[in-house]
């Protein structure tokens, strides 16, 4: 079998037992308050950003330089391995950019670069299924890699801010910008479209926006089938915990919880309560 690595970015947010499993190489993106610069995961904790956050501190986030990917890739290039990197959505980063031309810098067609078009779990659930094609499954390499562009039509992800001014700040609001304004009022329930943040449809109160959202994955995957499901919150984690119970309640089946990390957690806020599910079929 061919030796291939997997290497993706710090926003996976995968269970560090994961990581640890399939060898799971997680380049980190930066939070940068001023002229301090942290490393997601590294040396910025999540209970740091969100206080900081509270305290009012605005802080920016930037993707991995090409010679963080080079720094990566070329031991493991060295070593005889082929590499698949997926990556957070070209839609709302650069680490893409920066990847390619990594790739292109080392002068190699060892490096497959795919973007998920999603980010935290939508990412890591893409991530998870290939990592069971290659390590478990045991499938060749060309084969993987014809599947890996459609892991994404499994993904789903929607969520609830308690505030869009997060979003709107650093420009991540995407396609959902038309909202700003004359609906500030509502509490819009989002979700990726294409790998941009959109606005799907807009109740007035988080409550019904809690509702709407099992509503539709239950639509969802009534016709899809369900493989893994988790909720993923910020600085909110009571809510997230009863959440999870009413989820559980709701599909019969167990729900983790996925905790956002500083580079999603500045751009979404201290209060963000998502549905991250992957179904069976596309």
């Amino acid at each position: 079998m061919e030796k291939v690595k997997i290497v993706t970015d710090s926003t996976c947010y995968m269970p560090e037992d994961i990581l640890k499993k399939y060898d799971i190489k997680a380049i980190p993106l930066y939070v940068r308050f001023g002229d301090t610069v942290f490393k997601e995961g590294v040396d910025l904790s999540n209970d740091d950003l969100y206080r900081r956050l509270r305290n009012g501190e605005l802080p920016e986030t930037s993707q991995p330089s090409p010679e963080d990917f080079e720094a990566v890739y070329k031991p493991l290039l060295d070593n005889g391995y082929s590499i698949i990197s997926i990556l957070i959505s070209s839609g709302i980063s650069g680490t893409m950019n920066s990847a390619s031309a990594a790739k292109e810098a080392l002068k190699t067609d060892k490096i497959h670069i795919f973007d998920s078009r999603f980010t935290s779990m939508g990412l890591g659930f893409q991530i998870i299924e290939t990592a069971k094609m290659l390590y478990e499954e045991k499938r060749p390499l060309e084969e993987v890699l014809k599947e890996i562009p459609n892991l994404g039509k499994h993904m789903n992800i929607l969520f609830l801010v308690g505030d869009l001014f997060w979003l709107a700040r650093l420009g991540r609001i995407g396609k959902a910008k038309a909202l700003m304004g004359t609906l500030i009022k509502i509490k819009p329930i989002l979700f990726f479209d294409e790998g941009m943040v959109n606005a799907l449809e807009q109740p007035r109160t988080m409550a019904k926006g809690k509702d709407r959202m099992i509503e539709i994955t239950k639509e969802v995957i009534q016709k899809k089938g369900l493989k893994y499901l988790t909720i993923a919150y910020g600085d909110n984690k009571d809510e997230a915990e009863e959440y999870r119970e009413r989820c559980e309640r709701e599909f019969g089946i167990k729900v983790s919880l996925t905790r956002l990390g500083p580079v999603i957690g500045t751009h979404v806020g201290p209060e963000v309560l998502s549905i991250h599910f992957y179904t069976e079929k596309e």
